[in-house]
């Protein structure tokens, strides 16, 4: 069973979350930023990005369009109506309404899990058309996680 996939993008400034996710409609979600695992900076000169909690969809869309440099982050996505919850297993991502749960560590290695096979897919031929190198599908057999947390 496929959980999801993993990537590694380069070290850089720009707008690296929406060239990963442009290819499933993010507006869909709300987005919960967990803020002591997120370090992301809009530049070189300490300004952080990513400083609000909750984005709902179109507010989401708009802030990964700007430029940022990502040094750790983990978001969570829900439908409208989905209920936040705190994720720490593999087993909780599937318990919760969390649709999609997005971690990026160690400014370039990406995990990201969903419910969804169809954004699965997506998002594995968009790393691969990106030129993201190590990529492949996290499955039950080959993921080494054992929390879903990145701090």
């Amino acid at each position: 069973m496929i959980r999801g996939v993993s990537f590694k993008i380069p070290q850089i400034s720009g707008n690296v979350l929406w060239q990963m996710l442009k290819c499933i409609d993010v507006k869909k979600y709300n987005w919960y930023n967990i803020i002591n695992q997120c370090e992301v900076w809009q530049n070189y000169n300490g300004e952080v990005s990513f400083e609000k909690e909750y984005y709902d969809g179109k507010r989401f869309l708009q802030n990964i369009m700007s430029e940022y440099y990502i040094i750790f982050l983990k978001l969570q996505a829900y439908f409208n109506n989905g209920k936040f919850s705190t994720i720490h297993t593999y087993k909780d991502f599937q318990e919760s309404d969390c649709q999609l749960l997005l971690l990026i560590y160690d400014c370039e290695y990406v995990d990201i899990y969903s419910k969804d096979i169809t954004d699965l897919n997506l998002l594995y031929e968009n790393a691969l058309k990106n030129n993201y190198t190590e990529t492949g599908y996290i499955t039950e057999n080959n993921d080494g996680r054992t929390k879903m947390d990145i701090l």
